[in-house]
């Protein structure tokens, strides 16, 4: 694909998953090139609203759109600062989590993944099935990885 046709398809992608984060009351907080880290505030969080985004998400991935992975998790994370391109800057070990997660799901060709924390907080809204733990480097304990099977 030329470079032209490649950057007018992951920008209307990007397009069209941030008006579903967005419509499900997320904010895209950091533009990664060929991807995003999205994050709903706490005090906002509806399981619900996250739940519908997963599955709009879900659905995009079966359409004409590049291939994309999608990583859920719950935790915390500070927000700080203002980065050079306008986007605030999480951080903290929930936040390196999630790019774990995200490498993990990857590596065993998932392409919706949910950790542990996620799973317990969307409950039945959005049911996985466990693919097994693994441990990363720099993080203490296991990483989970929950395939995302359907939504109740």
């Amino acid at each position: 694909m030329q470079s032209e046709g490649l950057e007018a398809l992951l920008g209307g992608w990007i397009a069209i998953c941030k008006e579903i984060i967005e419509g499900h009351h997320g904010i895209i907080n950091k533009y990664l090139g060929d991807g995003f880290l999205a994050y709903w505030p706490d005090a906002m969080t509806d399981p619900e609203e996250i739940a519908a985004a997963i599955l709009a998400l879900k659905e995009l991935q079966t359409r004409n759109a590049p291939d994309f992975r999608i990583v859920v998790h719950f935790g915390l994370a500070a927000i700080g600062g203002i980065a050079s391109m306008g986007e605030e800057s999480l951080m903290g070990s929930d936040v390196n989590f999630v790019f774990r997660l995200e490498k993990l799901a990857g590596s065993l060709g998932e392409s919706c993944g949910l950790s542990e924390s996620a799973r317990a907080k969307l409950g039945a809204r959005v049911q996985g099935r466990a693919l097994g733990g693994s441990r990363a480097k720099g993080l203490r304990g296991q990483m989970c990885l929950f395939r995302r099977l359907i939504r109740k």
